[in-house]
């Protein structure tokens, strides 16, 4: 593994903890077919659209646990999203709003009705 002190000095780029495996094309082949595996997992599998019933935004969903539901946004969700609005105008971040209650709303709905898988 290569470490900080065996780089020369002033070398910029490579995080110096990750081997890059330049030399064994077949490895690095591995490590990112593994990685694609890993964001589709994490990213893609088990989401499914939910459509808030109040303002009609479209997000994605996927419980993860019965504590955990992971939300994925997109940009035009959180442009139609009255709560998120109402953050905004009042001068707020909205990405330091902790989630919108009628999206919560709609997404234990869709658990309820079986859109939304219960984690697996």
């Amino acid at each position: 593994m290569t470490r900080a002190v065996d780089r020369p000095a002033g070398s910029v780029g490579a995080w110096a903890k990750a081997p890059d495996f330049a030399d064994d094309p077949h490895r690095r082949a591995e490590i990112a077919s593994a990685t694609d595996r890993d964001r589709d997992h994490y990213l893609r599998d088990g989401l499914r659209e939910i459509e808030c019933r109040a303002c009609h935004a479209c997000v994605m969903v996927k419980k993860i646990s019965e504590f955990q539901t992971s939300v994925q946004w997109s940009g035009e969700a959180r442009t139609r999203c009255s709560e998120l609005t109402r953050v905004r105008e009042s001068g707020g971040n909205p990405a330091m709003t902790p989630t919108c209650s009628r999206l919560s709303a709609s997404i234990d709905h869709g658990v309820i009705e079986g859109i939304i898988p219960p984690h697996q």
